[in-house]
């Protein structure tokens, strides 16, 4: 019999979770369930004199992975490099959800298991201790992570169905480009340039390179 597989988690300081790898950190105990749940965003018609309502498509909506993680420290089942509960959860949680300073913002995540490849960004991180020493460290918890779905820009052009503008607009950095020239281009106004960068993640307005792929959001119609 083969060794078992565990569920692994991966944190990027990358959206596309692929090259900026920060660490990884494995499940203690493979979950016995996780849950993916998907919506799609409609609103209502608004024609006058309308008998029954019609539901018009805008897009989809978010996607949400809950997962449940046992940590047991009992010794029936090791925590990998002799952690302690509380060590594994604060590692897991610095991996996850912490902020970080250097990048502004807490990690990318990419969740495996057997066929299951799930990356998004963790929105909540709960944990449920369920048993203790004498001296009230922790001997078993409980963490119940909810990780939305992220995908990086680039992988949304390259995946997108519909290409209109006035749905999505994804531009590649040329030589001489800056923000508020490109946002001039989008929206015929320069001073959206702003918001551009806060969307795309940006420090400064002058952090863009040629080759960069930028997200301009439909702030207005163009």
């Amino acid at each position: 019999m083969g060794q078992i597989k565990k569920l692994q988690i991966a944190a990027y300081a990358d959206p596309a979770g692929v090259n900026q790898l920060l660490g990884t950190i494995a499940a203690t105990i493979n979950p016995s369930s996780y849950s993916l749940s998907y919506t799609a965003q409609y609103e209502l018609s608004k024609e006058d004199g309308s008998s029954s309502p019609t539901q018009i498509f805008k897009g989809m909506g978010q996607s949400d992975f809950n997962l449940d993680l046992l940590v047991d420290g009992t010794g029936i089942i090791p925590i990998p490099d002799g952690m302690s509960v509380d060590r594994y959860i604060d590692r897991l949680k610095y991996l996850m959800f912490s902020y970080q300073g250097n990048v502004h913002r807490p990690n990318y995540l990419k969740i495996s298991w057997g066929n299951l490849v799930y990356r998004g960004v963790c929105t909540s991180f709960t944990t449920n201790y369920k048993l203790f020493n004498a001296d009230g460290t922790a001997l078993r918890a409980e963490v119940k992570l909810v990780v939305a779905q992220s995908t990086d820009f680039k992988g949304k052009k390259q995946k997108a169905a519909k290409q209109s503008p006035d749905l999505t607009h994804i531009r590649t950095v040329k030589a001489g480009d800056t923000l508020p020239m490109m946002a001039y281009r989008i929206y015929g106004d320069a001073s959206y340039y702003m918001e551009v960068a806060r969307v795309n993640g940006l420090n400064s307005i002058h952090a863009i390179r040629p080759g960069d792929e930028l997200y301009f959001p439909p702030l207005k119609k163009v």
